[in-house]
């Protein structure tokens, strides 16, 4: 697998999000962050981004092939600081054997469903006392982290085999397979308007299994378990739902008058 057209693309989202920073504190971004919407209710994510695994025959950036990530998702803002995320990620994961000498490369492909908690490391609030409600922050840091399982199906073939050839090696056991999943990881958040923020973030994923790689532990060695990262770029996108009745009946419409 090309690991070129990802590397721009992720090349490309930090140098965007490297110079947004620099120029995060201007008069115009200061404009951004006027609002009367609170921090709190439903936000609707999907992002896309890059996968790398750590299993039995790799460990490293050399022996990977790099994947693909997407996902999509919902979180509830408690307040300025916290937030509940469930989510479900699509991840492609491959590699080959790092020393070579096994002869093995491996595919696998990776469904995972979590609930996630979300830690602001900042008040995303700007202003305080009465303009506390009015002015948000541009740059919001944070943290997640929680539990869930991932639905992984792999299938792992010479490393040499012919182009066309479709040899594979026996599945180690039954496949597709379910195990559990801990995701954790930081990220930043950069509010544009109301309803939309973008979030570069980098998660880590322990897993429960050793069988990502369709590959056992190795003979005489502690049995470990796969892991793999992902770096993503997501989109939330905030619903602002008014209160119709609400809205009817101070208008004095559909029922509703107003007293004189």
């Amino acid at each position: 697998m090309s690991r070129r057209p990802y590397l721009l693309v992720l090349l490309l989202a930090i140098t965007f999000f490297s110079i947004t920073s620099v120029y995060g504190q201007d008069s115009f971004t200061r404009r951004l962050g006027m609002s009367k919407i609170p921090e709190r209710g439903l936000v609707i994510q999907a992002g896309a981004g890059l996968a790398a695994v750590k299993s039995d025959i790799c460990g490293s950036y050399g022996c990977n092939d790099i994947g693909p990530a997407m996902g999509i998702g919902a979180q509830f803002k408690f307040n300025a600081y916290m937030a509940l995320s469930g989510e479900v990620e699509y991840v492609k994961l491959g590699a080959t054997e790092k020393t070579l000498k096994d002869n093995i490369t491996f595919e696998s492909e990776v469904i995972e469903v979590s609930t996630l908690l979300v830690l602001n490391l900042m008040d995303s609030y700007a202003g305080s006392n009465n303009y506390r409600s009015t002015r948000k922050r541009f740059i919001v840091p944070f943290v997640k982290g929680g539990i869930g399982f991932v639905y992984y199906t792999p299938s792992s073939y010479p490393t040499n085999r012919a182009e066309n050839s479709q040899e594979t090696y026996d599945r180690m056991r039954p496949y597709p397979a379910i195990a559990g999943v801990l995701p954790f990881g930081a990220g930043l958040r950069f509010r544009f308007s109301d309803q939309w923020s973008v979030a570069p973030e980098v998660m880590y994923h322990i897993t429960t299994t050793d069988y990502l790689d369709n590959i056992g532990p190795p003979v005489g060695f502690e049995h470990t378990k796969d892991h793999y990262g992902v770096a993503s770029v997501k989109v939330l996108y905030t619903p602002i739902i008014k209160n119709e009745v609400f809205t009817r009946k101070n208008q004095g419409i559909g029922g509703y008058k107003k007293k004189k």
